[in-house]
């Protein structure tokens, strides 16, 4: 035992002798050693100084030892003080009867200082190693507490985050148009709109307030996707708004010219000091002369057939017609980053409708989708959908109704995706107009 080791130690016995047979053996280790004469004494010494270890007489007049060791642990302060008896009796039943009042070992007269010092220190070494165990479960169990606390703490925050999320995407999805209100003026079309995350940045605009002016449809494909992407569709959809709606304006290079001025100089990117170069792409038709016939044979003059009018500020507009699709492009030029030129003049491109003419608008997501390859037909895991198989891809479902067209869509979308991550919003408009 180390000399600076003073664990204490109470023996616990009727015989003057005794106890001073086992102090001496105790002091010899360094213990610090208390006595008690009986039962009572050894009660009244331990409900003020707790010992390390106990040493107790089982034969005491009054009080046995079996009845001092049941009432030490049946109390909170001293029910972990391990007890060893002693005792004259060498038996079986007295053994048994210790351990069921609490003892943890046991030593016989006449003792042997080796074997009693041996029992001590192996059962002092006990105590402290349970001790320690003892503290180092209460550090646990108070730095499990304090995890539990910090894991509700942020399951409360992302629980306001997510509901706040949820929220946000309600008020986005009130700005898109109503499917089913449009198809009231074209019948034959789908809506697709999958945000990467539960807000995003893709919108799609459409406006039939004012048919004889024409009826537009835009895809606005903002900076980002999340949250900030959020943030520039708010802007962009509160633009086409004033643009469309407000000021009646049906000319796509204009609206696409307009947009770009007011995203511009909301997030004040045509100055210098601007901290942000945030803006979107855009693709926008407008439909001029819809439900017109070619020809009216009861009549002897032709009525004008109707009209596509498409502007793309890098978004084009895709053509399917006869089995054969056209790519329209729209300009090299992003609407409202810090390098979009604020005097930018856009191209208007015109298509006069011949019935059965499918037309299709999309921001990149889907093309830009990344899938997982055969191992055997590609060193690379992943792979993009791309702009080729996108684009053919209109052309084979060009046929099917425009709902089982957006089906397909999903269908393929979700096929190739597989188990790969999500890259970005995803936006794709079809529609017929005669």
């Amino acid at each position: 035992m180390e000399s600076e080791v003073r664990s204490s130690i109470l023996i616990i016995d009727d015989n003057i002798k005794n106890l001073q047979v086992l102090a001496d053996m105790l002091r010899c280790r360094n213990y610090k050693v208390a006595m008690a004469k009986d039962g009572f004494e050894a009660l009244k010494f331990v409900s003020k100084i707790t010992p390390d270890l106990i040493l107790l007489d089982i034969m005491m007049p009054e009080m046995d030892g079996f009845e001092v060791c049941r009432r030490l642990k049946n109390k909170e302060t001293t029910k972990e003080i391990p007890i060893i008896f002693i005792s004259a009796l060498d038996n079986v039943t007295d053994k048994v009867r210790g351990f069921e009042a609490g003892g943890v070992d046991y030593i016989t007269k006449p003792f042997q200082q080796e074997e009693v010092i041996a029992r001590v220190d192996v059962h002092i070494e006990l105590k402290r190693s349970n001790e320690k165990l003892r503290k180092i479960n209460e550090e646990l169990n108070f730095e499990i507490q304090e995890r539990r606390r910090a894991e509700d703490a942020v399951r409360k925050a992302n629980k306001e985050i997510t509901d706040s999320l949820l929220y946000a995407e309600m008020i986005q999805r009130s700005l898109l148009p109503n499917p089913d209100e449009i198809k009231k003026f074209l019948p034959e079309s789908f809506f697709l709109w999958m945000p990467k995350d539960i807000v995003g940045g893709d919108i799609y605009f459409a406006d039939h307030r004012c048919c004889d002016a024409g009826f537009v449809v835009a895809v606005i494909d903002c900076t980002g996707h999340g949250i900030p992407g959020a943030f520039m569709t708010m802007i962009a959809s509160s633009a086409l708004r004033r643009i469309i709606t407000d000021e009646g304006c049906r000319d796509p290079a204009i609206i696409l010219k307009q947009l770009n001025f007011t995203v511009k100089k909301t997030l004040h990117q045509d100055k210098k000091y601007a901290v942000s170069d945030d803006g979107m792409d855009a693709a926008v038709c407008v439909i001029r002369g819809q439900g017109a016939v070619e020809k009216d044979s009861n009549k002897e003059a032709a009525v004008e057939k109707p009209q596509l009018i498409f502007a793309g500020a890098k978004l084009p507009l895709f053509c399917v017609f006869n089995d054969k699709l056209t790519v329209i492009r729209g300009d090299k030029q992003s609407i409202g980053y810090k390098k979009s030129d604020l005097d930018f003049d856009f191209t208007n491109h015109t298509l006069n409708i011949e019935k059965g003419m499918s037309f299709y608008m999309a921001t990149d997501g889907f093309e830009d989708q990344m899938g997982e390859n055969n191992p055997r037909q590609s060193r690379f895991r992943y792979s993009r959908f791309g702009r080729e198989r996108f684009e053919n891809l209109f052309g084979e479902i060009s046929k099917l109704s425009f709902e089982q067209q957006r089906e397909r869509l999903l269908e393929v979308f979700e096929t190739y995706k597989g188990e790969a991550e999500r890259q970005d919003d995803v936006t794709v408009v079809g529609f017929r107009v005669i």
